[in-house]
């Protein structure tokens, strides 16, 4: 079993959240720890976009009015909503570990259901690509189960030749319908959090539970860490590119 880090992080600004998840991917060639989890939270509240979604299909003076930052992600996918959740960022070297497939991450998932009490299901998957529906909360991925039909976590994912990275969201409540108001293309969002199925759940024992799950899916022992001086120097550096992008929006 490989030890590696576990990151338990406060919530951040959406800007350095996406800097600090892009600086890990970017590091991990690296560092000592074969893998890293990372698990946070967001304040304000924001939308984030996949690396290949543009800023203009966000109505960012809405987004502005209404105090919701706007970010792009080092990960794929389409625009998540983000405020009641849990955040994921898994980041492993490709020379220590596989990269985890769609079936590994959708059995972790519905595990660690399971260990909260709740019965993941089926759900409704996604009959559009992703380039003509901007909201990731629509509909399920192969990776992901739902509850009830629901998607409560949406996931996107970027590989290089040595590091992999996924990062998604748990959502602790459902998300608003506030996607489609503000990010052309949005379908309607079809979501459910862990705290509307079972309502005494608390965020840091759903995070434990979490932990523990990926821990023992993908064979890991994770021990307590922080971030080194380098992946916060390169956070610094990308959350200011991050700013940019969308202040010329």
């Amino acid at each position: 079993m490989s030890k590696a880090r576990l990151i338990l992080h406060p919530p951040q600004n959406a800007f350095l959240n996406m800097a600090l998840d892009e600086a890990l991917f970017i590091s991990a060639p690296q560092l000592p720890w074969p893998a890293t989890l990372r698990l946070y939270g967001w304040y304000p509240a924001a939308i984030s976009l996949g690396r290949r979604q543009k800023p203009h299909e966000v109505n960012m003076e809405a987004c502005r009015q209404n105090g919701i930052d706007v970010v792009k992600r080092v990960g794929g996918g389409s625009a998540v909503y983000h405020k009641d959740e849990i955040t994921y960022c898994f980041v492993c070297r490709l020379d220590a570990l596989p990269a985890p497939d769609a079936k590994t991450w959708r059995q972790l998932f519905a595990l660690f259901m399971e260990k909260l009490g709740a019965q993941p299901d089926g759900g409704r998957s996604c009959t559009t690509s992703r380039h003509t529906n901007s909201a990731c909360f629509s509909c399920a991925a192969e990776d992901e189960p739902t509850i009830g039909g629901k998607k409560f976590v949406g996931s996107a994912r970027r590989k290089s030749k040595t590091v992999f990275l996924q990062h998604g969201s748990i959502l602790l409540r459902s998300q608003p319908q506030i996607l489609q108001t503000l990010v052309a293309n949005a379908e309607a969002d079809a979501s459910v959090g862990l705290m509307d199925v079972i309502p005494s759940l608390s965020r840091e024992d759903a995070q434990k539970v979490f932990a523990e799950t990926v821990a023992e899916i993908l064979g890991l022992q994770f021990e307590p860490g922080a971030f080194t001086g380098a992946e916060k120097a390169a956070a610094s550096a990308i959350e200011l590119l991050k700013r940019r992008e969308t202040d010329t929006a």
